[in-house]
């Protein structure tokens, strides 16, 4: 059995970084995914819309998702935007 070697600090700070770039994709892509399926007329009538996005987004991705389309959808339900199967967004 061979031993371990001690992770070095730097091991850990490239780890964590490359964890915080793939959220960040995450996000980025979930938002855009999300944003799309939001009519302009509802983003004009409630404001804080994209505010709840970033909160439903942010929290998913804390519990350990990583697919942008499931996450995107799980935003969409939060802020109880439903879009119908085979319409197009604006």
């Amino acid at each position: 059995m061979t031993a371990r070697k001690p992770k070095t600090k730097k091991t850990i700070v490239l780890r964590r970084r490359s964890v915080i770039g793939q959220n960040i994709e995450l996000y980025s892509s979930a938002y855009r995914i999300a944003w799309k399926q939001i009519s302009a007329l509802r983003r004009r009538e409630q404001p804080d819309i994209s505010l709840r996005l970033h909160d439903s987004i942010r929290r998913q991705l804390k519990e350990g998702a990583t697919e942008p389309l499931f996450i995107a959808s799980e935003a969409l339900k939060d802020v109880g935007e439903r879009s119908e199967p085979g319409t197009t967004p604006p």
